[in-house]
Formats: C-alpha cells, sequence, structure tokens
C-alpha cells in the first residue's frame, strides 16, 4: 500500500511526487501515468521536435465538438500523453502573467495563498534566473528549471520586427515575468542549453514508485467519517488491478482528464453521470463546467527575401544558436480598450450596469498576446496548407482573459475513451473585442514602413480576403470563424472554490485532491507550464504540512 498514490505522472504529478518525497523520504509514493518514459527520445529533447509532435503517439491528439461559433469547425488541442506530461511536448514558453490574474483568484476564492504573492515564493522557487542580477524578490536562482532569454539567439528580423511594434507605440518592458507583463519584453523559454527540462527528469523522480503505460480505470470509494461524505481508498486500474493509497489519492490528469475521470468514479454532476448510468457517490455539480482555453489566431505573412534565410525552414537559416530554442525573440501582452470592452461588456450582460471597476478591465489587465515566430506553425484541422518553403512567419494572436466558458463531458464510460471537449469558442461579445484588437494592434505594425519593408502580403484562406486594420468586424469575425485555433491551456473544469477547496481536496470526498490546471478558477495571461508548476510547488508544501494555513 502506498502513502499517496498520484494520478497521471504529467508537470503537477512529477513535481508533487518529487517534493513529496524529498520532505519526508519515509513515504511511500506511487505515480501512476498512462503513457510512456521517453525523457530521451530525439523529438522530445530537442526544440526544432516540437512540431513533430502533434499527431504523434507523445500526444492525446484530442479535437473538440464541432464549434458554432467556429463555423462548425472542430478544434485540435494537444497534449502530452507521455511522462511529465506536456513539459515534455510544449513550446516551451516560460510565462507568468499579470499580478492581477493571481489577485483576482485569491479574491474569488478568499484565500491570499492564490494571490500574486502568496505564489510569489513558489515562482521563485521553480526556477533558476537566466539574469543573476535580476530582482531577488520576483524571481529564483536555485530552482530546477533554468530559464533562457530567446534573445541569447539572433534572428536576422529580430530588430526590424521591433521596430515595426515600437513604430506604433508598443512600450518596451524588459521583464515579461515580473508581476506587470504588459508591454513588449524578451520572451523567455525553459529550454536550457538547446535541450527540453521535462518536470520528471529536472525535478527527479528518485525513490518514487513510476508505474509508466499504466491506466486507471476509477478512484475507489468507500464511506467516509461522516454520513454525508466519502473517501478516496485507492484505484481500479484498467487491468483490474486495485492499488490502496493509506493517505490520499492526488489526481493530476490535466483539465481534460481529471474531470472525465472523477466523473467515471462517481463523482460529477447527475445528469451526467446518469446518462451513462454510473452511480452518483459524490454530487459535484461544476465537475467539467467552466472550461475556459486561450482561443488563438494565427497570421502568417509572406516575408521579402526569403533567399536570405530569414526564417525556417530554409537552409540558409541555419546558425548553430538556432537549433537552442523555438524561433521567437519578443513577446507582447497589452490591454485592449477599454472602452470597447466596457460596450461588449454590457452587450454580453443586457441586465447589468458594468462600471469601470468591473474585474475584467480593473485594474488594467493584459487582454491579448502577440508572439511573432519566424516559422510557418500551422496546427492540426485549420487545413490553411501554409507552405513550408522558408517564406512565410508567423504571428500568434492570444486572447488570454476570455469570457466565453465550455464544459467538459463524457463520451462514454470507457476510460481510454476522448471526452466530449467544448470550449465553446469565441462566444461572447468581449472575447470579439478582444480578438479583434489584437489582430487590429498586430496588423498596424505590419503597415508601418519598418512593417512593409519586411512583409510582401498577409496570406488568407482560399476564398478570403487578405486582412488590414482597417478590415470591418465582419471580416475579422470571418476569419477567426474559418481558421482561429488553440494555444492548448485548458483550464477550469475541476475549478477551486467550486469542485475542490482551497487546498484542492475534492468537496464531499476525504482524501482526495486534484492538483492540476483543472483547478485554475479564472483565466491567467500565460502559457500555463509556469502557473502549474507554481501550483504544484505550493500544494507539496501544503500537503506535506509545511505550507501556511
Amino acid at each position: 500500500m502506498a502513502d499517496y498514490l498520484i494520478l497521471g505522472g504529467g508537470l503537477a504529478g512529477c513535481v508533487l511526487a518529487s517534493r513529496l518525497k524529498e520532505y519526508d523520504p519515509s513515504l511511500s509514493i506511487t505515480l501512476i501515468e498512462t503513457g510512456p518514459n521517453e525523457h530521451d527520445h530525439p523529438l522530445i529533447t530537442e526544440p526544432m521536435g516540437t512540431m513533430q509532435l502533434h499527431n504523434s503517439p507523445f500526444e492525446y491528439n484530442l479535437k473538440t465538438v464541432p464549434q458554432k461559433h467556429y463555423d462548425g469547425r472542430e478544434v485540435f488541442q494537444a497534449g502530452g500523453k507521455l511522462l511529465s506530461g506536456s513539459s515534455s511536448v510544449n513550446y516551451g514558453a516560460w510565462t507568468r502573467g499579470d499580478r492581477s490574474d493571481f489577485d483576482l483568484w485569491g479574491k474569488m476564492v478568499n484565500d491570499e495563498r492564490w494571490s500574486y504573492e502568496g505564489f510569489l515564493p513558489y515562482f521563485r522557487r521553480t526556477e533558476t534566473h537566466h539574469d543573476p542580477q535580476a530582482d531577488p524578490h520576483q524571481h529564483g536562482f536555485d530552482g530546477p528549471i533554468h530559464s533562457t532569454p530567446a534573445l541569447s539567439r539572433t534572428y536576422p528580423l529580430t530588430e526590424r520586427l521591433k521596430e515595426a511594434y515600437l513604430k506604433i507605440g508598443v512600450k518596451p518592458i524588459h521583464d515579461h515575468n515580473g508581476g506587470d507583463n504588459k508591454g513588449m519584453a524578451p520572451h523567455v523559454e525553459n529550454w536550457h542549453k538547446g535541450k527540453r527540462q521535462p518536470a520528471g527528469k529536472a525535478y527527479g523522480l528518485e525513490g518514487v514508485k513510476v508505474m509508466t503505460n499504466t491506466t486507471v480505470k476509477r478512484i475507489i470509494l468507500e464511506d467516509g467519517q461522516s454520513s454525508s461524505s466519502r473517501r478516496a481508498k485507492g484505484v481500479e486500474l484498467t487491468s483490474g488491478q486495485t492499488l490502496d493509497a493509506s493517505k490520499e489519492v492526488i489526481v493530476s490528469c490535466g483539465a481534460f482528464r481529471s474531470p472525465q475521470l472523477l466523473m467515471l468514479s462517481g463523482i460529477g454532476p447527475t445528469d451526467e453521470l446518469e446518462k451513462h448510468s454510473i452511480p452518483v457517490l459524490v454530487e459535484s455539480p461544476e465537475v467539467g463546467k467552466n472550461l475556459c482555453d486561450h482561443s488563438a489566431l494565427t497570421q502568417f505573412y509572406r516575408i521579402h527575401d526569403p533567399e536570405k534565410g530569414l526564417c525556417a525552414p530554409n537552409s540558409a537559416f541555419n546558425h548553430p544558436s538556432y537549433l537552442e530554442g523555438f524561433p521567437t525573440d519578443y513577446i507582447i501582452a497589452e490591454s485592449a480598450p477599454s472602452s470597447t470592452l466596457k460596450h461588449a461588456l454590457q452587450l454580453d450582460s443586457p441586465d447589468q450596469s458594468i462600471t469601470d471597476n468591473h474585474p475584467s478591465l480593473s485594474p488594467p489587465r493584459s487582454h491579448y498576446e502577440i508572439l511573432p515566430m519566424y516559422a510557418p506553425t500551422e496546427v492540426p484541422l485549420t487545413n490553411m496548407n501554409i507552405p513550408l518553403d522558408g517564406s512565410i512567419i508567423s504571428i500568434g494572436i492570444l486572447n488570454l482573459l476570455p469570457t466565453s466558458r465550455g464544459r467538459l463531458a463524457l463520451a462514454s464510460t470507457n476510460p481510454v475513451a476522448d471526452p466530449l471537449i467544448d470550449p465553446n469558442y469565441y462566444s461572447t461579445q468581449f472575447d470579439r473585442a478582444v480578438l479583434r484588437a489584437a489582430m487590429r494592434r498586430n496588423m498596424a505594425a505590419f503597415e508601418t514602413p519598418e512593417g512593409q519593408a519586411v512583409v510582401a502580403e498577409e496570406i488568407a484562406p482560399a476564398g478570403f480576403p487578405s486582412l488590414t486594420s482597417k478590415s470591418t468586424d465582419e471580416e475579422l469575425d470571418a476569419r477567426v470563424r474559418r481558421a482561429a485555433a488553440s494555444f492548448y491551456h485548458a483550464a477550469g473544469t475541476a475549478s477551486m472554490g467550486r469542485v475542490v477547496d482551497t487546498e484542492c481536496r475534492v468537496k464531499g470526498v476525504d482524501g482526495l485532491r486534484v492538483i492540476d490546471a483543472s483547478v485554475i478558477p479564472t483565466p491567467i495571461s500565460a502559457h500555463y507550464m509556469v502557473v502549474v508548476y507554481a501550483l504544484a510547488e505550493q500544494m507539496a508544501e501544503i500537503i506535506a504540512g509545511k505550507g501556511s494555513a
């Protein structure tokens, strides 16, 4: 019998297993992962392998249900299906988000541990920051994960694109991860010396029993300490084997698989469980609800003089340093115009009076991100057929704080079946206003003399016009419906305050926690890797009795 059973050997699961064992070496910890250990596979270790991982056995390769506001398109959803989870397959963006995001989280759950200052010790604990002269209040210098500035590489178009964005008034800032991310800052990654840092490898799993290629069928519940509660006793595997936990079962399967496993175990909305003839052991109506994801549109531009090797894939784009990270350099986060957003919020909530103090407006929020990439980064299911001829750059445009919410449901009682994923993208006027503003902001940069010197044309899907900053709302919305996708930052499906309490304990069940992105109750203006590292670090302390109450 293990003391702790950790279900899901992804980023959070690996951190929890490693830290709990470190804090108490006498503990027996079993980490169960449905995929293999591929830490040393060349597609995993090398930055240039990243784009080859979609539709590979190393990812779940999920897709959403047809999206109403994307003209019925299905949207690809990546996710690591191997030890260390998505930290083994992601693009390596090391972004923290804005102070206001976490302060809203702390306020929503009435617990300062989840505010920015509450998170800060765990942001520091996770990282070895690349700049030893950085602010020690904001950054750590002896953590397991080494951060690397993308500007350690010099790309041919770096200064030219930087000047184009500065020309339209984008504010330069020094540190995207210093609590205020609004402006243009050097992009930071967690590639270290040109190699990936999977969570399980960086943190180490010595002394932890790791079961790979092993899938959990359900969590076994028994009567709890009170007549109205249950207790997590252990798990049943798809092989039929059962494993018990003397202390706790911890679910860390991610924003899609964690709520799926809860429901398969009889924890969830009554109507959803009864639909599949699953006995309702713990009614938890919010399981699978509040699904939130960063919708994104990638704009593609054909550049001048591609024969000079200005972007990938091109044999002349060949400096050895280009193999050490993803082809990016600067990252931009900004607020959308508040008057436009206030009007959109009023349209979304006509029965409410929207004030300037609305949490989506105040304090100033980072509503969108613009991320230039020196390669054609088309993702599956968009069917843009962007040529791989070394003439195309990509600009990722992300809606960081969407108000659209969706849900996750069961397709069947088969634990290896894909769940039904409905993010409900682009369903609010607010989200449309944000993405339109971000698109116009990006296109304005390419309409400056500096931008025009770099790009020859914007590439539109067949049958659609090229866009400009003067394009109508209808034209921008049509492009989004045709080509928008995801940046794979799903969260919220076992939200803190709804499904779990502020120590990630599942309400109504003793000895059961959920610790991963599914507990994030409100969107964060970041790529979620840093957030989940810090979440797992703080929760390991809390479980071990080291955290503050």
